[in-house]
């Protein structure tokens, strides 16, 4: 690839990197009626050069038609762009485990799934199982003489179903998802179709509630998406200039406690966003969003590093080789404090615990709503019965505010991120937390 990045610069690129990707993925689906299997490959490259200040980019699947004439080419705009240069390094890494399963072997175990779901409730109506994994080999050079290469792979399993019981209509869902090899060795499907099972039977015979501000507790799993949904895309740089966290780093909006961190690397089962190097090279290391309650830095790509002055941070992903590399989280969560969890019940005489999200909304300037499938009502620090059709809806900054309590116990869950049309595997989670009020009211 040298010899292509050598064009470049003579060709007067002041900056050239290119990326290789090859991406093996299978996918398998599962209904009540039918089967769908879909096995495909892909590799290509994309090039992206800086000339007279301005980025050219170009992709291509076969390396004859790297064409670093077009990319000088393409290279247009305000001749504003700066971007923080690297040392040469070499390396190579292999994330998580590899595995190798026959699509039989796969097929078989999802079958034994849909049995197990026969007999799961007797109010379900349809299912639809998911499998979907994904091999991957990259390969990243720039003129700055790196040269890297890793590879790895992530496997995912969703279950959803729909009950019906009466005039009641529910869906339920669980997934999990891994960088540790085939998703059915790492977790239990038994604790899986048990999740499932309980979420459905609780939209089922729930009670609704009546809107209004209530003290919370909140589980990882609700931790984890208003840490990323509400916190995390105000926090990348590339949209929080133009946000309301900027205006206030160095301040403190949060208590003492309250620490927020994207990493490229935990050391968890779910940590789906695992990212040793970004798709611009750059080594990742943890991003302090939130430290002892004060906004301290953002997310960045090599652009936005520079723009800022901040050490590059590694979370400038793509989707794919077609893709340029956008600021991206990698795995965000609230880090546990010093709490038991039985601390958290303590005291509360009316309020709610929301265990599980589905769905939301979250707005630039802070405020948020998400919807929860599994959740209670507390009664004087008891959990008392399942609710359903509810929401929790707040502003971020004030939503930090209301933290009163943080327990020991952590959690992740897993999933995919979209943006800008590009979608990228992430985890996020936290501990259990204890807000003083938010308002809880129906979806």
């Amino acid at each position: 690839m040298f010899e292509y990045l050598k064009r470049a610069e003579i060709l007067g690129a002041t900056f050239a990197d290119i990326r290789y990707e090859k991406i093996e993925s299978r996918s398998i689906t599962i209904t009540e009626e039918r089967k769908y299997l879909n096995q495909g490959e892909e590799e290509g490259y994309f090039i992206r050069v800086i000339q007279n200040r301005n980025f050219g980019f170009k992709s291509t699947n076969k390396i004859s038609n790297i064409d670093i004439e077009d990319a000088i080419n393409s290279a247009y705009g305000d001749e504003k762009v700066n971007i923080v240069f690297l040392p040469s390094k070499h390396d190579r890494i292999t994330i998580g485990k590899r595995f190798q399963k026959s699509i039989e072997e796969e097929v078989k175990d999802l079958e034994k799934i849909k049995e197990y779901i026969g007999n799961l409730h007797e109010s379900i109506r349809s299912f639809t199982i998911k499998y979907y994994e994904e091999k991957f080999h990259k390969e990243y050079y720039s003129t700055e003489d790196r040269e890297l290469i890793s590879e790895g792979n992530i496997s995912r399993l969703t279950i959803t179903v729909v009950g019906k019981e009466g005039n009641i209509i529910a869906e339920a869902f669980d997934a999990v998802s891994t960088h540790l090899g085939y998703v059915l060795d790492i977790f239990d499907i038994n604790e899986i179709l048990e999740r499932v099972r309980k979420r459905l039977t609780n939209q089922l015979k729930g009670r609704t509630t009546k809107a209004g501000q209530y003290q919370v507790i909140l589980a990882p799993e609700v931790v984890g998406v208003f840490t990323h949904e509400a916190l995390g895309h105000l926090a990348e740089a590339d949209g929080a200039l133009d946000g309301i966290l900027y205006k206030l780093k160095g301040k403190k909006i949060a208590p003492d406690f309250v620490n927020i961190s994207d990493l490229p690397t935990l050391n968890h089962n779910k940590a789906f966003g695992t990212l040793i190097y970004d798709d611009e090279g750059v080594e990742g290391r943890e991003v302090k969003i939130i430290e002892n309650g004060i906004v301290r830095e953002f997310m960045t790509d090599r652009y936005y590093s520079a723009y800022l002055g901040q050490p590059p941070t590694g979370n400038a992903r793509a989707q794919s080789f077609r893709d340029p590399p956008l600021i991206r989280m990698r795995n965000t969560y609230m880090k546990p404090g010093d709490a038991e969890l039985e601390e958290l019940f303590e005291g509360i005489k009316e309020g709610y615990y929301m265990v599980s999200p589905i769905g939301g909304e979250t707005s630039p300037d802070g405020t948020f709503q998400f919807g929860i499938q599994e959740g209670y009502r507390i009664e004087n620090g008891e959990i008392k019965e399942p609710i359903r059709n509810v929401g929790i809806s707040g502003y971020t900054i004030e939503t930090l505010g209301k933290i009163e309590l943080i327990s020991k116990k952590f959690d992740l869950d897993a999933g995919y991120c979209g943006k800008y049309g590009q979608v990228v595997p992430v985890s996020d989670g936290g501990p259990y937390i204890r807000l003083s009020s938010i308002k809880v009211g129906g979806i």
